[in-house]
């Protein structure tokens, strides 16, 4: 069990094993959110490279995607739930391989094009040391791609039973890449309306915002909405933060 203090009350984090139950669910909705899925790929794809290191992939959602584009591609979970569930999505492919384990267990497969951690790195106590780690796998030039929760005062009871040791600001989290070593190439709010979702649904009423009803309406009447609009408008704010950043070529 992990304690976390967020302002002047300490919270009480969920241990693993009753989190990853917990994200089980998470992972089936996003599974049936294609549009969002293609909203988050369509963000991250232009900056993949040929050889991808994804860490904790979950079900696989995003792994299948970045393998259609990828010539090599490793995964990776702490869950072995996930990570058994990962070997047998992809045993017939050959390009994709499936481990269990944090951002170590690739050490040996590297060096990578990018290492990706969508919705992840929230959930790692060290999250300055995982971004070192994270870099240290790269090539020169290599990308680390980032997607996690934004704003603090968004954090919900549902965060902590999923894990979440914390939500970041788009200031907040250029620091960090940028003290671990990084030139950060962007870094942006994303899903304004999904901002205000989660305030209303996770805050205030503390209800799940990824039960399969929500998700299922969002995913089927906003995204294609919101998707185009942000393309050409960028929010001052948002459920999510997307991060690009670069290994400099000289830091080896």
């Amino acid at each position: 069990m992990v304690w976390i203090r967020a302002g002047k009350r300490a919270r009480v984090l969920a241990d693993f094993s009753a989190a990853d139950e917990e994200l089980a669910g998470t992972l089936e909705s996003l599974n049936g959110a294609g549009n969002y899925a293609n909203w988050i790929f369509g963000l991250i794809e232009p900056h993949l490279g040929d050889e991808v290191l994804e860490v904790g992939a979950g079900h696989g959602t995003f792994t299948e995607m970045f393998a259609r584009k990828a010539k090599r591609m490793v995964a990776c979970d702490l869950s072995e739930r996930c990570a058994d569930r990962l070997r047998d999505r992809f045993s017939a492919d050959e390009h994709v391989e499936a481990l269990h384990g944090s951002i170590d267990s690739a050490a040996t497969y590297g060096p990578f094009d990018s290492v990706v951690l969508i919705n992840v790195l929230e959930h790692i106590k060290d999250d300055d040391g995982a971004l070192r780690d994270a870099r240290s796998l790269l090539k020169p030039g290599g990308r680390v791609i980032l997607w996690v929760p934004a704003f603090s005062f968004l954090y919900s009871d549902f965060d902590r039973r999923i894990g979440h040791h914390r939500r970041y600001s788009r200031t907040g989290l250029r620091t960090r890449l940028a003290d671990a070593g990084y030139e950060v190439q962007t870094v942006s709010y994303v899903n304004a309306v999904g901002a205000v979702a989660w305030l209303v649904l996770a805050r205030f009423l503390r209800r799940t915002p990824t039960a399969s009803a929500p998700v299922r309406v969002f995913d089927k009447y906003f995204v294609p909405v919101l998707r185009p609009l942000e393309q050409r408008w960028s929010p001052p704010f948002g459920q999510s933060v997307v991060a690009i950043a670069v290994c400099p070529t000289d830091s080896r």
